[in-house]
């Protein structure tokens, strides 16, 4: 997400600049494999009620980026955390993803009945964040699947706890399950959360931006 959101930021940033083509990006490491098409048109819808409600600003970069944190914020901070903890980027790229990663994964760890106090460094460190995530998912995972039966076992049973417990539309789960190897069924079910939390919160931004 951190990768397309910079990239389509960045073609609508800077005053005066070209308007933005396809917001969706790929970079080597971070290529969309299973939710490209989806990406795209979430990206493109982001950028395109982003553009219009700071178009005013356009002129000055000072506003204009004010005003696209403002936005953002406002229709992507369920946590009412990321706008306070984030605020230290002073790139607008940076800012925007920590608050949408950001919120995502404190979504998913509720969705996984993780309640407890997010850890002190959540927003500040690199992979804090995944950290998080993942200390969640390992414990709630060995908690459903117990630690008998090898690592096989195991990791395949947390796989599909993890499946259930997200409960993506069933058109993204049959995508994912369609994947032969556990890795990418994985990668897969992380695109359709990403995927799962723009569609959720785009109609809020235009909301936003009228």
């Amino acid at each position: 997400m951190a990768l397309a959101l910079v990239g389509w930021l960045a073609g609508c940033q800077q005053p005066g600049g070209p308007a933005p083509q396809s917001a969706s990006r790929t970079d080597e490491g971070g290529e969309l494999r299973f939710f490209e098409p989806e990406f795209a048109t979430l990206l493109d819808q982001v950028v395109d009620h982003l553009s219009q409600a700071c178009a005013p600003s356009a002129t000055d970069e000072n506003r204009l980026n004010t005003c696209l944190r403002d936005h953002f914020a406002t229709a992507f901070d369920d946590s009412r955390e990321g706008r306070r903890s984030c605020a230290f980027h002073a790139d607008v790229s940076a800012y925007i993803g920590c608050i949408a990663i950001g919120n995502t994964l404190i979504d998913l760890r509720h969705r996984l009945a993780d309640e407890t106090p997010l850890p002190a460094n959540f927003w500040r460190e690199d992979d804090a964040m995944i950290d998080a995530l993942t200390q969640t998912i390992v414990k709630r995972g060995i908690d459903a699947c117990g630690i008998s039966g090898g690592n096989a076992r195991i990791e395949a049973c947390v796989l599909d706890w993890f499946t259930r417990q997200i409960d993506l539309p069933a058109d993204m789960t049959a995508r994912c399950e369609g994947q032969s190897v556990e890795k990418d069924r994985y990668s897969c079910i992380v695109e359709g959360i990403m995927v799962r939390y723009l569609q959720d919160h785009v109609p809020r931004l235009g909301a936003v931006s009228t």
